[in-house]
């Protein structure tokens, strides 16, 4: 088996997802709702943080945190229909 080092992709479309599942994550994670359907992949938290580092980069501060969760609760990351 060969292990070899493969950077970050940065691939727009993937990291869309990702960024909108861990915002997603965080939301329901504040809530702790019970009984609610969670909609969080939490395995995908770990892809969001090594395969979008320049997306990741925004929620490692108070006031980066602060401004996703608002665009997350102005609907700025709604599900697309593509």
């Amino acid at each position: 088996m060969d292990v070899r080092y493969k950077p970050p992709n940065d691939f727009e479309p993937e990291c869309k997802m990702l960024e909108r599942n861990y915002v997603t994550c965080l939301a329901e994670k504040a809530v702790k709702d019970e009984g609610v359907p969670m909609n969080c992949n939490v395995e995908r938290i770990l892809w969001f943080n090594l395969d979008c580092p320049t997306r990741y980069n925004k929620f490692t501060s108070p006031e980066g945190i602060r401004s996703a969760f608002q665009a997350y609760k102005n609907g700025d990351y709604a599900e697309e229909d593509d």
